[in-house]
């Protein structure tokens, strides 16, 4: 058995996604730890770049691609001949669906069993899991989620301990500079472009005369708002989306602040942590995972997720204003970014998840 090798298999990757973004760190990092990886995707809109990626740092990749429940069972299949007289330490899981199940009974040379859930795991999303995915939070060695509260919801949902363990998330580090607001505040969002992330509240609320020292930007993409929809509101600002760290890096110094007002429950928010690990003060409703976030309380804000839309407004005025007079550190989160959610704290945590703690 190849020493330190782990069997990854996820339900699918889309071209953006903060669970996507957790897969290509956890593959990079993992591997950088010296952990042989081979990735099984079975339903991939991946761009060329990211598969270009994946194929750097793991040793081999499969990538199935969306069609018909008979097709994608009979190309598990296929993959599953190919990969019948490796042995891996670890099978590690990652996402919803009947296909998990299914893909662990193909494969059975492992150690351990690690599912890893992402999303809100509230009373709302439970009804939606199949007999099979119940299996397989049942059934798993470990299950692991990516917050507290979503380990608790689990944890009830399924009687049994869930881990906690934090996403990995791209550590951007920015030049240090003293920045004075002879402008307007810059408060923006990146991500996915959904109505369930707030978008229409931001655009509301860039419409407001009396949050006109503040300047609002949209990164990111979505079929519900092409850039067309962000011409009517002339205090947003729609830059359209971006692609890998470097790019990322280039947004988060433009931001003197970030905003995430969900209006739906949250896994645990890779955007957060990204302009957490660059010092960019946030706002954001208190949504899933969100209030594991949170630390000085000037830097990392949160409001309740049931606030009226007039409270939403005044918070964002509460927080351009402190921006503007210096009122917010940016390095208390940077500390609470390096000793908790840092790629070389994860790593150890999932190293002693896989079982390979302190082990050469």
């Amino acid at each position: 058995m190849t020493s330190k090798s782990i069997l990854v298999f996820a339900t699918q990757h889309m071209q953006t996604g903060g669970i996507e973004s957790h897969l290509q760190e956890f593959c990079l990092h993992m591997a950088a730890a010296g952990f042989k990886i081979d990735l099984v995707v079975t339903n991939s809109s991946m761009l060329p770049e990211t598969a270009l990626f994946f194929r750097g740092v793991c040793r081999n990749v499969y990538l199935g691609k969306e069609s018909s429940s008979l097709k994608k069972m009979l190309w598990m299949g296929v993959v599953s001949i190919k990969l019948l007289f490796k042995k891996y330490n670890a099978l590690y899981t990652n996402g919803q669906g009947e296909s998990i199940s299914l893909f662990k009974k193909l494969i059975p040379f492992h150690q351990q069993w690690i599912h890893h859930h992402h999303t809100s795991g509230d009373a709302t999303e439970q009804l939606g899991w199949g007999s099979e995915y119940r299996q397989t939070l049942h059934n798993a060695h470990k299950v692991v989620a990516c917050s507290s509260s979503i380990a608790k919801e689990i944890g009830r949902a399924t009687g049994r301990k869930i881990e906690f363990v934090p996403c990995f998330s791209k550590q951007i580090a920015l030049k240090e500079e003293s920045k004075t607001y002879s402008g307007k505040v810059r408060l923006g969002y990146f991500g996915r472009l959904i109505p369930e992330k707030g978008i229409d509240l931001l655009c509301r609320l860039s419409k407001e005369t009396d949050l006109n020292e503040i300047e609002f930007n949209l990164w990111g993409e979505g079929e519900h708002y092409p850039a067309v929809y962000f011409e009517k509101y002339p205090n947003l600002k729609f830059h359209g989306p971006f692609q890998g760290r470097e790019e990322l890096r280039k947004v988060a110094e433009t931001l003197d602040g970030f905003l995430l007002l969900s209006t739906h429950n949250e896994g645990l928010p890779i955007c957060l942590l990204e302009v957490m690990s660059a010092g960019i003060p946030w706002l954001a409703t208190d949504q899933g995972g969100i209030p594991d976030l949170v630390g000085d309380p000037f830097s990392t804000r949160i409001i309740s997720a049931l606030s009226t839309y007039s409270e939403v407004k005044s918070a964002v005025v509460s927080f351009g204003s402190d921006l503007r007079t210096g009122r917010v550190s940016k390095l208390s989160q940077i500390e609470m970014y390096l000793s908790k959610f840092s790629s070389e704290h994860l790593v150890g945590q999932w190293s002693e998840l896989l079982g390979f703690y302190n082990s050469n």
